[in-house]
């Protein structure tokens, strides 16, 4: 339901036990979301100052790559073109979860207002953990790169944006993934790996495999940071992987921007609105909370009938961008898969 009428005291409803509580409110660590604020300030150091609001569009630049094909011996008057530069315009989407409290609710209820009120700042972060989530691994299994230029043990499928591996190399799936990387000029990088719940199974056991096991497994996973990313199974399913899937990207290569406007920041509070920020614990980012009050009969929803309905809202601005490649469709992002 959405208000407290289950709780009210009329009903003698016991309250429940906080360790029930807790398990309905439960989510996962939300570890794509988390890995893109890693390096937030290494690709937009100043983002936060030259975004003043969210209509301004903020660019960032990078050298483009010329590759040129060696010539032979000198010349006298030789030629050459000029180097260029591309743009990066980080499109930010507002988030936001809301909720509403009045001021009379708790009179004739087991909970008081504050009890309440931080329930669904509770709620509010968790749906924000589980919906960030997975905007972030979305935005990593769309954007994977459409060119591949790795031919050995594996081959790549353009229709699906995947190298795919055979399932009799499966033992060497995560090698033959950071060595495609190698190919791909990625060599002597560290990689974040983000696996399915069947990858993550498969290779959470080769991990497991080591030297005083009949065979060692372990040799592979050496400069590699694995996290699974449950929400993948079903993007790979739907590419008809089931064998495993798995993302792999060089570290400092992705980023997220996170953004709340500057009245929240700066706590600006007007005859009706309230501005602020409240700091998530699980993303360790600020969040904007606006609010504002309105005159309303609330005896429908456990309020009475002169009250006063305060309207909340929770919201962030979130970018997730990667690094940008001067070639068509090619992205920093490689997606493998067992078939």
């Amino acid at each position: 339901m959405a208000n407290y009428l289950p709780s009210v005291l009329a009903k003698a409803q016991a309250v429940l036990l906080n360790a029930f509580a807790n398990a309905d409110k439960r989510f996962r660590e939300p570890v794509v979301h988390k890995s893109f604020l890693e390096n937030s300030t290494i690709m937009f150091p100043d983002y936060q100052t030259i975004r003043t609001r969210e209509d301004r569009t903020v660019e960032a630049y990078a050298k483009v790559k010329a590759a040129r094909a060696l010539g032979t011996g000198r010349s006298h008057n030789h030629t050459g073109s000029k180097g260029d530069s591309q743009i990066l315009t980080p499109s930010w989407t507002t988030y936001n979860d809301t909720w509403s409290i009045s001021l009379k609710q708790a009179d004739n209820n087991v909970f008081s207002l504050d009890e309440m009120g931080m329930n669904e700042v509770e709620n509010g972060v968790r749906n924000f953990m589980v919906g960030l989530e997975t905007v972030a691994t979305t935005y990593l299994h769309n954007n994977r790169t459409g060119v591949n230029v790795a031919t050995v043990e594996g081959t790549f499928n353009a229709t699906n944006d995947a190298f795919e591996v055979p399932l009799a190399s499966i033992d060497r799936f995560l090698q033959i993934a950071t060595t495609t990387m190698d190919v791909n000029a990625y060599q002597g990088m560290q990689y974040m790996v983000y696996a399915d719940t069947a990858a993550w199974n498969r290779l959470n056991f080769q991990f497991n495999q080591g030297s005083q096991n009949s065979e060692n497994l372990s040799f592979q996973f050496g400069g590699v940071r694995i996290m699974h990313a449950p929400e993948l199974s079903a993007l790979a399913g739907a590419l008809t992987y089931t064998n495993g899937y798995m993302i792999l990207v060089p570290e400092g290569h992705i980023g997220g921007l996170p953004w709340i406007p500057r009245q929240n920041r700066q706590g600006i509070s007007t005859k009706e609105n309230e501005y602020g920020q409240i700091l998530n614990p699980f993303d360790g980012l600020a969040y904007a909370v606006h609010s504002y009050e309105q005159r309303s009969d609330q005896s429908a929803a456990g309020g009475y009938t002169q009250d006063v309905l305060t309207e909340f809202e929770l919201s962030l601005d979130m970018a997730y961008e990667h690094a940008p490649l001067s070639t068509a469709n090619e992205t920093p992002i490689f997606a493998f898969a067992l078939v």
